[in-house]
This record gives C-alpha cells, structure tokens and sequence, in this order.
C-alpha cells in the first residue's frame, strides 16, 4: 500500500459534503434509509481527475474528482473521521472520491462557497414547510438544528485543518498568475479587456461567472433597496445570482482569461 509520502497528487481545498440519515423511503419490499447533506465543511483534498462536460450553447461544465485527506466511511455523526489517500478496484476506478464544482487555493475562499451551500439547506427546508400560524416557529427549529449540527461539524473541520496544516497546497501557475505577476495593475487590465468586448460577449461571459452576487455587482444605476441585497432569492442562490442588470468588467475580464472558447 502506498504510504502518504509517495503521492504525488495534486492538493487543494474543496466543500465536502457531510451526509446523514435524514428519514426513511419505500423501497422494494420496505423502508429504507434516506440520506442526505446535512452540512458541508472545508477540507484539503487529494485532486485525482477531472471532467468536463460541454454544452450546446458553447459553456464548459468542469467536475473535479478528489478524495479528501481526512475521510469517514459511514454517515453517522459518531463515525470518526480517518486519514485518508485514494484508493482504487481492479478497474483502476477510484472507490472513495467524489466529484466537486470547485477547487480552492485558500482555506478563505473555500469557506465563502462552504457557507453559501450551508445556507441553501436551510432555504431549501424552510421552502417545503406549510404556511400556518406556526410557521415562524417552525423555521426558527429549523434554523437551530442546523445550527447544531452545523456546530458539530466545524469542530470536525477545525481538527482536520490543524491535522493537516503541515501539507502544502500545490501551486499551479495559471494564466491569472502570471498576469498578477507581469502587471503593474491587474484590476485595471481585466476592466480594459473587458471594455475591449463587444456587448454580446460580455453577456456571454457574465452567464459564466459562478459568484454574480449583489456584493460584487458595481452597477452603479441599480435601484433595489439595500436591505433586498442580503440573504438568498427564492431558488437559494445569493441575491443577485440571475440579476439582468449585474455588472462588473473586472469580473468579466478575468472570466475571459479562464474562457478558452469564446463568441
């Protein structure tokens, strides 16, 4: 077996996941186990693969297939959390990965996504609850029991980053970096090369940009109320998300960085 030391797998951070018991449902001939994500924490991660998935109307979906460092087996809460590596059957498949969306360099930035998808379980609980002079005390239960299990689980992170602290982040120089690096003002080149594109395709590119929110829209003519920006919308996306009227040419232009095929 192949010791830690040997792996030259690339290391990054990623949302993992924390899936439990969460009811029961009818199977074949009874009732099954239900699971489902119950929070999700910050880990560093063995990257093993990736896939990409290409769509008719020209936008790339990239999965990334990581096994993360510090692993359980189960899905209860009292099972410990174990060291991991990747581990692989006859087939060369990888039998303990799991695909993400999104790989992080910082344990910061890979918080930011991790608390986003922690308050859409919240949203999505509350959506299903029927509305009844118990409502708020209905949602405020829920609000608390995440919160609880929320509590759980970092504690579980915190462990699992102090364990894992002396493990190096793998540097990879991207096109980003080197502009960072050539540049005398990054954020000034991105907003040019922005502004170098046509309308058409810089809505292209917004569609392609993950984190359009209201805290980094800088159009300046918006009209929704300060207190309409904070929160998720109605799908559980932050507000803003699918706003029409989002902007922000320093966004854009980096999105036209990391975009190989364009209009």
């Amino acid at each position: 077996m192949l010791d830690k030391k040997d792996l030259k797998y690339p290391i990054k951070y990623a949302v993992m996941p924390i899936k439990e018991q969460i009811g029961w449902s009818n199977g074949l001939n009874e009732l099954e186990r239900e699971y489902g994500v119950v929070a999700n924490i910050v880990s560093k991660c063995y990257v093993i693969g990736e896939q990409k998935k290409y769509s008719s109307d020209g936008t790339i979906e990239i999965k990334y297939e990581v096994v993360f460092l510090y692993n359980k087996q189960y899905t209860s809460y009292y099972d410990k959390f174990k060291p991991s590596i990747p581990e692989f059957n006859i087939w060369s498949q990888c039998t303990n990965s799991i695909f993400v969306n999104q790989l992080f360099n910082s344990f910061e930035e890979a918080l930011i996504v991790a608390k986003q998808f922690n308050d859409e379980i919240v949203h999505h609980k509350i959506m299903f609850l029927h509305f009844d002079k118990d409502f708020q005390s209905k949602v405020e239960k829920i609000k608390t029991e995440h919160q609880e299990t929320l509590d759980k689980y970092k504690k579980i992170e915190e462990e699992i980053q102090q364990e894992t602290n002396n493990v190096e982040i793998t540097k990879t120089s991207t096109l980003e970096d080197i502009i960072e690096k050539i540049v005398e003002s990054p954020r000034k080149f991105y907003i040019n090369l922005a502004d170098s594109l046509s309308i058409e395709e810089r809505e292209y590119l917004k569609k392609l940009i993950n984190n359009r929110c209201c805290d980094n829209c800088t159009n300046g003519s918006c009209r929704v109320e300060t207190c309409e920006k904070i929160g998720l919308d109605e799908l559980g996306k932050s507000q803003g998300s699918n706003c029409l009227s989002w902007n922000n040419y320093e966004l854009i232009g980096r999105q036209r960085v990391l975009t190989k095929n364009i209009l």
